[in-house]
């Protein structure tokens, strides 16, 4: 499916957004007033870097450069949680374990992802067009940065994706233009193109009123990606 036309993209049709209420407002005075807990800091800026190397595609590290930008402040945070959040996916664990043995530069990633994955709030995935069975139970995704993240704010979002094996994301249309990561091996479909294959580390881009889907096998799937959200 190619760009839309002339037709305003609806959120619903994101699943990326399934947000359940409005993002908090935070007060223009209370941005950067906050310090970020450092496996959090230091997460962004190693994903962020990777996202900007000379080998990520120009529009990727466009989109992800203007995010980074906004991080240069910080929103609400909420402190790293002393107890795990209900709803972690059960083969987490195993895709951070992959992530890192897949060379030195993830083993820090995989640290410091391990620190935060408790404190997220993760969401089962909203089914649609073409995905795997029980596709529901197989998917979950959370906000890092972002309504309803461990740093609350409603100027930009950084997410995670995590499948298990053999699992398809459905086709689904973005609302923004949007900047991946793996952390993991993955198959992706943008627009009309065909199916490639993807190793840990391979940065990308899709557009907004553009589909998109992704898949994986052996391995279960994990995945970093960010956008700024439209002014309201």
């Amino acid at each position: 499916m190619a760009r839309a036309v002339g037709r305003p993209i609806k959120r619903g049709a994101d699943l990326l957004l399934n947000d359940e209420e409005k993002p908090a407002y935070i007060r223009l005075h209370d941005i950067g007033r906050e310090k970020r807990p450092q496996p959090l800091q230091e997460f962004l800026n190693d994903v962020g870097g990777l996202m900007l190397s000379a080998d990520a595609p120009a529009v990727a590290s466009f989109v992800a450069g203007k995010v980074l930008q906004k991080l240069l402040k910080t929103g609400k945070v909420r402190p790293l949680e002393s107890a795990p959040l209900p709803g972690a996916p059960e083969g987490l664990d195993d895709a951070i374990g992959h992530l890192a043995k897949s060379g030195r530069k993830y083993e820090a990633i995989a640290g410091q992802f391990r620190s935060l994955a408790d404190s997220l709030l993760w969401r089962r995935g909203r089914s649609g067009p073409f995905a795997s069975l029980n596709f529901g139970n197989t998917h979950s995704h959370a906000v890092v940065v972002g309504p309803g993240g461990m740093e609350e704010r409603a100027d930009l979002r950084v997410g995670v994706i995590y499948m298990d094996r053999y699992t398809r994301f459905p086709d689904h249309v973005q609302t923004q233009p949007r900047a991946f990561i793996l952390l993991s091996p993955g198959e992706i479909c943008l627009g009309n193109s065909q199916w490639f294959s993807a190793a840990t580390g391979t940065v990308f881009a899709n557009d907004a009123g553009q589909s998109f889907a992704i898949r994986c096998t052996a391995r279960p799937l994990l995945a970093v990606w960010c956008q700024v959200e439209p002014e309201t």
